[in-house]
């Protein structure tokens, strides 16, 4: 991919969110009046967006590891209502605050051209995973780009996929319950904040990769 073929020129760029701006979108009217993609009503995320920024700290390592990175800057799409983008977006926001990166963020569901470029290709198959992170040099030149969650999530949450049938006298509704308690749970826990930290791994290593190669 060259910054030459995408949507996202430099002008487009600066039009995204800056981290303080989004989180003031997140509760606004202009943004609570847009749908969910089932049709539902959009639930205010601030609180969940400030309980993940209230739990997260980089470690010392990490903060020199991104203070010794080129200044970049970060695009993140997502959208307010996803777990793994009230999880994954304020590790990017403080990622770039720590680096001295510029960030912007975009609702996926606004700019779906920009939702295509950064597609989740499984197989023969492509999934709108969010959030993506996508980073560029000062000069607006693509780096490389992070999709949804970690490799330790994704594993985590595939064991999880196998816990949706139902056990013994369990009705369809009972599982769900049962599955929608179980993630409540692991969204105040250590394998919780782990995925954060992994995250910066990742993302630190990407741009390493990148730059060095």
């Amino acid at each position: 991919m060259t910054t030459s073929q995408s949507v996202v020129t430099e002008k487009r760029y600066a039009k995204g969110f800056t981290w303080p701006e989004y989180l003031a979108y997140i509760g606004s009217d202009k943004n609570l009046s847009r749908l969910m993609p089932n049709g539902k009503p959009r639930p205010n995320g601030s609180e969940r967006f400030g309980r993940n920024m209230d739990e997260f700290t980089l470690t010392d390592d990490e903060t020199a590891q991104l203070r010794a990175l080129p200044k970049l800057k970060v695009l993140v799409l997502g959208e307010d209502w996803c777990p793994d983008v009230f999880r994954g977006a304020p590790v990017v926001a403080a990622m770039a605050e720590a680096a001295g990166w510029s960030f912007r963020m975009f609702q996926r569901d606004d700019n779906k051209d920009i939702m295509a470029e950064f597609m989740n290709k499984q197989g023969d198959q492509e999934f709108e995973s969010i959030p993506v992170a996508v980073l560029y040099t000062e000069e607006h030149e693509y780096v490389g780009h992070w999709i949804e969650r970690p490799q330790v999530a994704n594993d985590y949450m595939a064991g999880m996929q196998k816990r949706f049938t139902k056990g013994p006298g369990e009705t369809d509704a009972d599982m769900r319950k049962r599955i929608n308690d179980e993630y409540r749970q692991l969204q105040t826990s250590d394998e919780w904040d782990r995925w954060r930290h992994e995250t910066v791994r990742e993302i630190i290593a990407l741009v390493k990769q990148s730059l060095d190669g």
